[in-house]
């Protein structure tokens, strides 16, 4: 199905996007999240639309802080201002933005006094890979579709994951413990490199460098998981167990946009691939999920993604009346 303007979405589209928005970023996140992500797997329209208006609504958040309005404003000599009527409108336009911004920043330097906690949702679009440097020199990659939450104060550095996956490679600070929040796990660092994913059936750890611990969220848990270099920490959340393990060979490669496998059953391939397209992949005989895969695939586009899944397995490839692609024998 081809992609379509948010403007022209209905409304009510609209209004349960923009509330989710809001939830996702609240204290309640952690208890929404199930009903969030059935939601927004419910249609490829409600996937692209939160994907936008989340957009939209990170870029106004910047907007105050932004050079823009003043480099316009410099750019206007005053004497012309009022010789064209439309000039003097996007002229006073732009001057309502600084206010804006100004306003926003003595009200966010009042809240900072309030709390030495500064926090700024950072997210990635839908097949795109991002790579942001935190306050503390802190390197964060966020997989496609992903975001975290840094709230950084004088006694630790936190950062929540609010979905997706991300790796860190952390700044030493020994003043500062790193700590990263997912569903409900903690993961202590202790100056490493490692990455971790939000599912379905819960938190992944993979430690690249380094040495991490992973423990509930309640205060004073024991820690579950210690790992060292090539290590993996998965939940199983249907079966309740958790389990340490030898990270799949080439599971780090995702930072470059390529996904690895060795015997993997092509629902997770599948379910992985999915997650970087509004094109989705389906099988058109559930039986075909059951079917191993090996080798290494590049996430997008995801119609190469599929030909070469079709190619190696023998199977054929069709494109739905919606515009999802389907795999059969």
């Amino acid at each position: 199905m081809p992609d379509r303007d948010a403007a022209s979405l209905p409304e009510d589209v609209r209004r349960e996007a923009g509330a989710w928005i809001a939830r996702m970023r609240g204290p309640d996140a952690d208890r929404s999240r199930l009903a969030f992500e059935r939601w927004r797997s419910a249609s490829p329209l409600h996937r692209q639309l939160y994907a936008e208006m989340q957009a939209i609504s990170l870029g106004t958040e910047r907007l105050g802080g932004s050079a823009l309005a003043r480099d316009h404003f410099a750019r206007v000599s005053r004497p012309r201002l009022f010789a064209r009527p439309a000039r003097a409108v996007a002229l006073a336009f732009v001057v309502i933005l600084i206010c804006a911004g100004v306003v926003g920043m003595i009200l966010a330097g009042r809240h900072r006094a309030q709390s030495p906690a500064a926090t700024t949702l950072l997210a990635s679009a839908i097949g795109r890979i991002e790579r942001v440097r935190l306050s503390d020199g802190t390197m964060v990659t966020l997989d496609t579709d992903s975001a975290v939450l840094p709230v950084f104060d004088g006694a630790r550095r936190v950062v929540r994951l609010d979905r997706g996956r991300a790796r860190f490679d952390v700044a030493r600070d020994l003043a500062r413990p790193f700590v990263v929040e997912a569903g409900n796990r903690v993961i202590l660092d202790r100056g490493t490199v490692f990455d971790v994913a939000l599912g379905e059936e819960g938190v992944r750890v993979a430690l690249l460098r380094g040495a991490v611990e992973v423990r509930g969220r309640a205060a004073g848990a024991p820690a579950v998981a210690r790992l060292v270099p090539g290590q993996m920490f998965a939940e199983r959340r249907s079966a309740r167990t958790s389990a340490v393990s030898a990270a799949p060979a080439g599971a780090e490669r995702w930072v470059e946009g390529m996904l690895s496998y060795d015997g993997a059953p092509l629902t997770q391939v599948v379910a992985e691939i999915d997650r970087y397209s509004a094109r989705k992949l389906r099988f058109a005989d559930p039986a075909l999920g059951s079917l191993r895969v090996t080798g290494v695939f590049r996430a997008v586009p995801v119609e190469a993604s599929a030909k070469v899944l079709a190619a190696t397995l023998q199977l054929r490839l069709a494109s739905a009346a919606n515009g999802d692609l389907v795999l059969s024998r």
